[in-house]
């Protein structure tokens, strides 16, 4: 059976959010930052302070399929009303406001408001998203258009992540980087962060085998969610991520899991790496790279009379 892990490996580097995209995406934020900046000044609503979060700040991005954007989350936090009775807030679709004419026009596409965040689309295939808060004795309310100010904690979900990495292994960032690669290019119903919670509750290490890890791990997701088809977030709110699934969803979900699980268990026991390889590659995309086919054993010469050793352990020869 081949050790399938250097093409994992390689399969990472593929799918890892390129060096152009993340400055591509770094300098779009911070130009973003600049113009709320000036205009929340302008306007007298503060100094905003900004934090990265999401899968940017977990080290998690992807690169898209084909034609797909990419994205990232910069939290705003409205450092103004920091030490005011929240009787006091502006309404949260107020700020959402706010920060839609701020940036009306940064793009030639126009803003898009969302119930969590303002949405900054740009031509590159990449949008930022700009959710507002505001921390109050040490608990951080997220600006929703419709629902007003809801607990949420993103710095406390990024330190959550962070620390299952550190507690176990490197490999565990990587297999979550494999789930959504394979989510995007499956079309599977599940959101980035359901994937991160998953994979951190159920990640099972392999040191050395990337291939054996991953297929380790989606068989324990698939006995999590078959026992209880729930995922929790492991931080304020609290909130179940899978409670909007029926029960065709739900189906779907494990189905969609265990045709992967298939797939791998499939690969790791071809005796040929190129075999391992196309199932890989049609189990997640051709970004997956393609093994080499088993070589020939040439060890052994035929004659037409049998080979004479000139030394077969006998002391006498």
């Amino acid at each position: 059976m081949p050790n399938l892990n250097s093409l994992f490996l390689k399969h990472n580097d593929n799918i890892t959010l390129s060096s152009t995209k993340k400055e591509n995406l770094v300098t779009g934020r911070n130009a973003i930052r600049t113009k709320i900046k000036d205009d929340f000044k302008e306007n007298s609503h503060g100094t905003p302070k900004f934090h990265m979060q999401g899968s940017f700040a977990m080290k998690t991005c992807t690169n898209p399929i084909t034609g797909d954007e990419y994205d990232v989350d910069d939290g705003i936090y409205l450092e103004k009303y920091k030490d005011t009775d929240q009787s006091t807030w502006p309404a949260a679709s107020t700020v959402h406001n706010w920060i839609y004419k701020a940036i009306e026009d940064h793009t030639d596409a126009d803003p898009v408001n969302k119930e969590t965040c303002v949405r900054v689309v740009y031509a590159k295939n990449y949008h930022i998203d700009l959710p507002a808060y505001i921390i109050k004795d040490d608990i951080i309310y997220l600006a929703k258009k419709k629902d007003g100010w809801k607990e949420s904690d993103p710095k406390a979900f990024t330190k959550w992540f962070v620390g299952k990495v550190q507690e176990n292994d490197e490999q565990l960032r990587r297999i979550v980087k494999y789930l959504k690669g394979w989510r995007d290019s499956k079309d599977v119903d599940i959101k980035s962060i359901v994937i991160t919670i998953l994979v951190a509750e159920n990640y099972y290490k392999n040191k050395d085998r990337d291939d054996k890890a991953l297929l380790g791990t989606v068989t324990n997701i698939i006995d999590t969610l078959e026992n209880d088809f729930k995922c929790v977030k492991p931080v304020i709110p609290n909130e179940d991520l899978l409670d909007n699934y029926d029960a065709s969803d739900q189906e779907k979900l494990i189905q969609a899991f265990t045709d992967l699980q298939a797939a791998l268990d499939d690969a790791i026991n071809k005796d040929d790496e190129e075999e391992a390889s196309l199932i890989l590659i049609d189990a997640f995309d051709e970004r997956f790279p393609k093994g080499e086919k088993k070589k020939e054993n040439s060890s052994y010469v035929q004659t037409p009379k049998p080979a004479v050793l000139k030394n077969d352990g006998n002391k006498s020869a």
